[in-house]
């Protein structure tokens, strides 16, 4: 289960990232923006692998 709150973890910080992006920060750092979401893709695709292995094997 704690992976699965770690995804929507994840997934609100990919919002909140572009929010403040676009927003806050007028698309100044946009490209630095990207990358972090990229990685906190990257992040969240490894959270959903381990809730998918640990939910099936119970």
């Amino acid at each position: 289960m704690k992976y699965v709150i770690g995804l929507y973890i994840v997934m609100a910080i990919m919002v909140a990232v572009n929010l403040i992006s676009e927003f806050i920060l007028k698309g100044e750092y946009s490209a630095i923006s990207s990358w972090v979401i990229v990685m906190l893709f990257l992040l969240g695709g490894v959270l959903f692998a381990n809730a998918r292995y640990y939910l099936t094997r119970k």
